[in-house]
């Protein structure tokens, strides 16, 4: 049986420029051209940041003050793959890896 992409999350913060707007809008166009839903994780919420936490620390760039915002794309047979880190530095960067990002072909199963 193969597996399909079911959902895309979002690992950001609404303080961070890398993150609002920049990334909230990109990974809500990415999950919508790929036609998956969209689940941002706020790691300054209560209700959030421990799914945020467990993402990044399983399949993302962990360390204990990690870096912001991180993509994941979740699989119908539970897997999990990292897409994005942000680099830190001038917004541009982030930008144009969202560019790059949206050009992506949807995922197909595997």
């Amino acid at each position: 049986m193969s597996a399909r992409p079911v959902r895309l999350s979002l690992v950001y913060a609404t303080w961070c420029p890398h993150c609002v707007p920049i990334s909230t809008d990109g990974a809500r166009e990415l999950a919508g051209r790929w036609k998956i839903p969209l689940r941002p994780l706020d790691i300054d919420r209560r209700g959030e940041v421990a799914e945020a936490d467990r993402l990044v620390r399983e399949y993302g760039d962990w360390n204990e003050d990690y870096l912001v915002p991180q993509l994941f794309l979740e699989w119908s047979d539970g897997r999990v793959e990292h897409l994005y880190t942000a680099v830190p530095g001038p917004t541009d960067r982030t930008r144009e890896a969202w560019r790059r990002l949206l050009e992506r072909d949807p995922p197909a199963e595997r």
